[in-house]
Formats: C-alpha cells, structure tokens, sequence
C-alpha cells in the first residue's frame, strides 16, 4: 500500500485506517487515525478505530485514552464502550470493564458482539447465571452466529464435567447400579441419592419401586438438568430433585414428615476414592440424614495398587536423556500422579495387586490413617510406576472395579471404565528381581491420599 501522501482528506484516511485494520496492520492503522482532524465528522469513529488498533499492537494505556476521548466526544457509541470494555478486561480492571459492557448493552440490545464480550466478561468474574443468559440470548437474536453458538457449547461443557458423559454410558456400572437397587428397594422405601448428577441412579430407584426418592445435587446446572431430565422420564412423580450438598440437607424441611431415607445411593469417589469428599459425605449422611439400618450402596470401596513396568508411561511425567542431552533436573517439576485411561494402558504387571487402603462406608470398621506395606517383587523388570485403581463393594453381590487390562482380569470384578486410572512415577526406576519387596508408605486425611515409594537402595522416597 502506498503512504508516501502527506495529508489524505479526513474520509480517506479513515477510509485506509479501516482498510489496514482488516489486513492486519493496526500499525499503519494508527498513522492514518491519527490524520483525520478532530473536527471532521469522522473524528469519533477514527478515535474508537484508533483505539482498538492501539489495543492490537499492545498499547493498551494508549487505547483507553483514545476510547475514553470518543465516548467524552459522543456518550452514545456503543462501540466505544465495548471496545474501552475489552481494554479494561486485558489490564485487570474487570469492575469498570462491566460497567462498559453494561453501558453498550443499553445502547445497543441486540448487538451480536456486545452479547458476547460481556458475557464471557461475566463468565471470567464468577458470574455464571448471567453470563449463560447473556450466551442463550445471543444465540437467540441470531441463531447462524457460529461464535455465539461455539461460546455457548464451550460454557455448557464447562458447567458439566466431561465424565459424566462415560459415566452414564458405562454399561456395567449402570446394571450393577440398577440390580444392586432392585435388591434393597421395598414399595416402603425412601431413597436418598447423594450426587445425583443427571439422575440416572434417581430413576432407577424409581423404577425399582420406591414411594420417593430425594436426589441432591449440588451444581445448579445438573440439578436443573436433573429435573428436566427426570421430568421427561415421566419420574417427577416420585423423585425430587434438590439442589443442596447432602451435608445442606435438613431432614426437617427436606424430607417428608417423620421420615428417613432407609436406603441411601451414592457415587462420589474419584480415582483415589475418597478425593471427593466421599467418607465425610457418608458419615455426615449415616449420623443425621438416615434411618437406622439404612441400606448403603455402595457398602465398601477399595483402593488397589500395583508395581508395573512401563516405560511409555514413566515418559509421560518423567525425565532423563533427551537429543543427548542430560535433563534430569525436570523431575523436580513432575507430576505427583498423572491420569490414564484403561484403554491406552500399557504396562506389566510386577507385583501382584493390594489394597492400600479399604473403607467401609457402612460405618463398621475404622480405615487406618497410615499404612506400611512390604510388597513382595515376584517378576524380574524395572519398575516405572505405581497405578492404583478402585473397587466398589455395591452389596454383598455386585463388586464393580477398573483395574487396568494387565491381564485376564481373573479374580476380578465387573469392569467398570468411566474411571481413570491414577499413576504415581517412580522416578528414577527401580531395577527389581524376584524376592526383592518394595515399601510403599500412605497416608490419608479423610479427603486426599499421599502415597511414598521407598527407594529400596537408599531408603529415601522416590
């Protein structure tokens, strides 16, 4: 583009500044905003143009100054405000950037990019129900705005974690559930599912044949998702949803009168079982919320571990020749555990499985805050890694577990495959042999578990 003029007229160089803005150079951009003279009829858009072409090459003090000049010039630039709005999101100013958006909003109702911007700002401060009627409304001014659908999806998916997707498609989790229901539910009973997610495990109660059932979930996106779900299902009938943590619960007000649940359904475990908060949940729900002898689903969760060899799965958090170079220091920097799907598992199986820890959630025996395990090395290898993995005791009948594929699974439960595996590097491995043992030292607060590999050579951790 040729800028060997000296003055364009005031509409040519705005006329330029647009054409440079949309060609990707807000620095020339800026030299022909600032030629148009500030008494032409194109000095406000020039300034909001100038503005947001300042805001792109970095200068964003610049770009405020320039935006708060049009608004002073014209309060009633919706563009203005957005734009000023966008500045004061990049530099921290999330306050005064909302009452931007606000402003444009006034100004201009049905603006497609106004909608957004102030929505994902919303979003960025907390503000969630706002934000997504902000994104719905958006949508609904022009349902082909490909932006304000993608911003939509990408907050729906936020509100709801991705695993509840292979939750609620794991077919054996599902029937284990199911019978385990059938089993302890009576006409009589009253249910209480704690987590109750999309209410599937609600239904099937409901379907099992009790007179009600008390689904609390404490996300407010899935309890409304719930309700419409079950709603659907034709359940509302019998199962009420609320949105509460169960430890919110007042029997009181939240059940029926002089009523408690005798059977209580919970899945609230992560891949270390109790991260989640599940043994407060269940003692808090046996001590007030329950009738006595309720029955509990699950009665008894499991935390498993063993010692594999896997190089490809020590790799993926730990270090030591790269391009010939030495980079072992990284490992200070490395994952306490990482995450796995079964189904990308590769590993041998050093030693035989054990439980680190069992907790009874029935409340009858006590779970150890420590322990101290010799495990025995029968298989000959270098040993890379511990994976852990759970099983759920549903009922004296139904055991459900995701135990990684090392073998034929003999001696195992129903393989249950929405949960990740968890994997605790060794780092640097340890060359094993048969009759060796390893120690493995774990603790738990009732809300987290921290687990030790003792070097067998130098006695330290790993």
């Amino acid at each position: 583009m040729n800028t060997s003029h000296d003055e364009p007229p005031s509409g040519g160089a705005l006329s330029l500044a647009r054409q440079c803005h949309a060609q990707g150079d807000p620095w020339q951009a800026v030299a022909y905003c600032r030629a148009v003279p500030s008494g032409s009829e194109d000095h406000v858009e020039a300034l909001i143009l100038l503005g947001r072409c300042l805001a792109a090459t970095g200068d964003l003090a610049g770009a405020g100054h320039q935006l708060s000049r049009a608004i002073e010039a014209d309060p009633d630039q919706a563009a203005a405000y957005l734009h000023l709005a966008e500045v004061n999101m990049q530099i921290g100013r999330a306050p005064e950037a909302l009452r931007c958006y606000q402003r444009a909003l006034q100004l201009q109702p049905d603006d497609i990019n106004i909608l957004n911007g102030y929505a994902l700002a919303l979003w960025g401060t907390g503000q969630l129900d706002e934000a997504r009627s902000l994104l719905q409304r958006a949508v609904d001014t022009e349902p082909g705005h490909a932006f304000s659908r993608r911003n939509l999806q990408l907050f729906n998916s936020r509100l709801v974690d991705r695993w509840h997707f292979a939750m609620v498609n794991d077919e054996v989790r599902n029937r284990q559930f199911a019978a385990a229901l059938e089993r302890a539910v009576t006409p009589q009973s009253v249910v209480l599912d704690i987590g109750a997610g999309t209410g599937l495990l609600s239904m099937m109660a409901a379907r099992a044949g009790a007179r009600q059932v008390i689904a609390c979930e404490a996300n407010p996106a899935l309890a409304a998702l719930a309700r419409e779900i079950i709603r659907d299902n034709g359940c509302s009938d019998r199962v009420r949803v609320l949105n509460k943590s169960s430890l919110q619960l007042d029997p009181d007000t939240d059940f029926p009168r002089h009523t408690r649940p005798d059977v209580l359904v919970a899945e609230v475990f992560d891949t270390m079982v109790i991260g989640e908060g599940a043994l407060n949940t269940f003692a808090h729900a046996r001590r007030h919320l329950l009738a006595p002898d309720a029955v509990i689903i699950p009665r008894k969760a499991v935390l498993y571990g063993g010692f594999v060899e896997s190089e490809r799965l020590w790799r993926e958090g730990g270090a030591d020749q790269a391009g010939g170079f030495d980079l072992t220091r990284l490992n200070q920097f490395r994952p306490d555990s990482i995450a796995l799907e079964a189904a990308s598992f590769g590993g041998r199986l050093l030693s035989e499985a054990f439980p680190v820890f069992t907790f009874d959630l029935t409340g009858g025996q006590s779970t150890p805050a420590k322990v101290q395990l010799d495990v025995p090395i029968p298989e000959a290898g270098v040993c890379h890694a511990l994976v852990y993995w759970i099983q759920l005791h549903l009922d004296d009948e139904a055991t459900i577990d995701n135990r990684p594929p090392f073998d034929a699974g003999a001696g195992r439960g129903q393989y249950c495959n929405h949960w990740y595996q968890s994997v605790r590097l060794l780092v640097p491995p340890v060359r094993v042999k048969p009759g060796m043992t390893l120690r493995v030292e774990a603790v738990h607060n009732r809300q987290n578990v921290a687990v030790v590999v003792v070097d067998p050579v130098s006695g330290e951790p790993l």
